[in-house]
């Protein structure tokens, strides 16, 4: 029996099978299940049906038993054609994809052609060639030739489906290489099926079975380009396992119950877990309330509702019972049998929090000197050739500072003409001399009323990583209070001074005078006669010292206010 059969004939047709059959088995177990995928699993199972139809046909069987594996085997290749396309359409995201009428279209005159085909109750017409075995011919009067040439249709519209996106360029380059890929590995076997067995029947050849083996080159170029340029954009799911355990964000896989069914190795690392042992825990553990475990579970649902934020923040408990600040967002993901998973991606922003406080501490502490300070700080860029102010220079200096920030030239221009030479040119030598110490200046700086202040400034230069200047950072100080108190208390002085000269001069006068008058009258007395004339001179001196107290309290007064 087996001496009759062709054995290279059957090889061509088997071996294929077989191939597919590898292939089918390798994309079934390894890539996770998706509408890309299990379009691509049919059509390799309509093209493993039509292989071994082949191979039945080639082998030692008689003329009854070929009949009845023809019709029953013959959906292989009537619904290869609408395979193809949907699956390369859905593959490109062609527009036409999204319109359920052409895959109604497409697979109902299939199914169509393929019911007329079987209730047409006429007998298979085969021819029997040596090598080929048994050869499916046209039966008159049916529509057999209609069946094949609306495969070769769809096929060709594959292939213009192809060429189409592949010229698109807002396709990226390595879609475009999974196209080319795909267009060259169907070229061969759309071309010669169409001639072969539309163009051939159609003139009453007998047609060339071997277009189910050149299809295997399609099959194949579908394999290269998942192995190669990543097909169905699902094979990086081949190390998607080590992508996510190498994953520094935390990633917790949550069942339809939120109960964890998968931590990463980062999450695992921020909760203390063994993740070798699989031994997750219960989500509930990880939240120190019940509050908070209820709202982390309300934020899911809103969050996959897509009725809340972007991202939710959370206080969950880490490995050493300290509260970690978690920035988490979720996704769904199919769990299978129709329910869904909940995959949340959470960062630990708990020093981040931590230094946002702290700068928050920093920045109240800064506001709270400003404001205690009546001094304007500054910051000098010299790259941007800006000076960024706080909001004491405007109420110094009453100039406007929009955003805080002034141009270098607007501070150049505010200094007084006599003092601007040497301000320049002594910043200019401290900033080129790349001096450690403070630069300090004391000079006239206008007003926005034109008037102007005397102001003592002061910084120091801020180096880069190279060791050149990037800026200064300093103060400046309005004098104008101090210089009108430095000179009340000079004039204060002055006056201190005049009155304690008459205190030490003016006084003494009349005051000896009377202390004289006393004293020769303590020792020698007086008599008539000479009475009138020291009480003159007694009342002139108390006259005359009467005066100067009055003046000394004037001048004391007048110092006081």
């Amino acid at each position: 029996m087996l001496q009759d059969i062709n054995l290279f004939y059957v090889a061509i047709s088997l071996i294929p099978a077989l191939l597919n059959v590898g292939i089918f088995g390798y994309i079934f177990w390894v890539y996770p299940s998706n509408r890309e995928t299990n379009i691509f699993l049919l059509f390799l199972i309509s093209l493993i049906t039509w292989q071994i139809q082949d191979t039945l046909m080639r082998i030692n069987i008689d003329y009854e038993l070929a009949c009845h594996i023809s019709r029953s085997l013959d959906f292989g290749w009537m619904f290869i054609g609408a395979l193809i396309l949907h699956f390369l359409c859905y593959y490109t995201n062609h527009p036409i994809i999204k319109n359920r009428f052409f895959l109604i279209t497409i697979y109902g005159i299939s199914a169509l052609s393929y019911v007329v085909y079987l209730a047409n109750l006429n007998e298979v017409i085969l021819s029997h060639d040596e090598n080929w075995g048994y050869i499916t011919g046209i039966r008159p009067d049916s529509y057999d030739l209609f069946s094949r040439a609306w495969v070769g249709i769809l096929a060709l519209a594959s292939l213009a489906v192809l060429m189409i996106e592949y010229l698109n360029n807002r396709n990226s380059p390595i879609l475009r290489k999974q196209i080319l890929v795909l267009f060259l590995g169907g070229c061969i076997p759309v071309v010669q099926g169409i001639i072969t067995q539309v163009y051939f029947s159609a003139l009453g050849m007998i047609d060339i079975p071997i277009t189910s083996t050149t299809l295997t080159t399609f099959s194949i170029a579908a394999l290269v380009a998942l192995r190669k340029f990543r097909l169905f954009d699902v094979s990086s799911s081949i190390a998607s396992g080590k992508i996510v355990r190498q994953i520094e964000n935390g990633i917790m896989a949550l069942s339809p119950d939120d109960k964890i069914i998968y931590l990463n190795p980062s999450a695992c690392k921020l909760f203390g877990v063994d993740w070798q042992s699989r031994n997750f825990g219960t989500l509930r553990q990880y939240f120190e309330t019940e509050q908070t475990y209820q709202k982390f579970l309300k934020d899911l649902k809103l969050q996959l509702c897509k009725r809340g934020k972007e991202s939710y923040s959370s206080t969950l408990i880490g490995w050493n019972g300290k509260p970690l600040q978690m920035l988490f967002t979720a996704s769904a993901f199919d769990h299978g049998r129709g329910k869904k998973g909940t995959l949340v991606i959470f960062n630990d922003i708990t020093e981040i929090k931590e230094a946002n406080h702290l700068v928050q501490l920093v920045n109240k502490r800064y506001n709270f000197i400003t404001r205690a300070s009546e001094e304007a700080i500054w910051e000098w860029s010299i790259r941007e050739k800006t000076i960024y102010w706080n909001e004491n220079y405007e109420g110094l200096f009453g100039h406007k500072t929009p955003f805080g920030k002034t141009s270098i030239e607007h501070w150049v221009k505010k200094i007084h003409p006599e003092d601007k030479d040497r301000v320049l040119e002594k910043m200019k030598a401290h900033v080129s001399e790349k001096r450690e110490t403070r630069w300090e200046e004391e000079y006239r700086f206008r007003r926005s009323d034109g008037t102007y202040a005397n102001v003592f400034d002061k910084g120091f230069v801020i180096y880069d990583e190279e060791g050149e200047a990037s800026g200064m950072v300093g103060t400046m100080q309005d004098l104008s209070k101090i210089k009108a108190y430095i000179e009340k208390i000079e004039r204060q002085n002055q006056e201190f001074t005049e009155i304690n000269w008459m205190q030490s001069h003016e006084v003494r006068g009349p005051l000896s005078k009377l202390l004289g008058l006393i004293s020769y009258v303590k020792e020698y007395g007086f008599d008539d006669d000479e009475n009138n004339s020291f009480l003159h001179e007694m009342d002139a001196a108390c006259h005359e010292l009467d005066d100067i107290v009055h003046r000394i309290v004037d001048r004391v007064q007048k110092v006081q206010s």
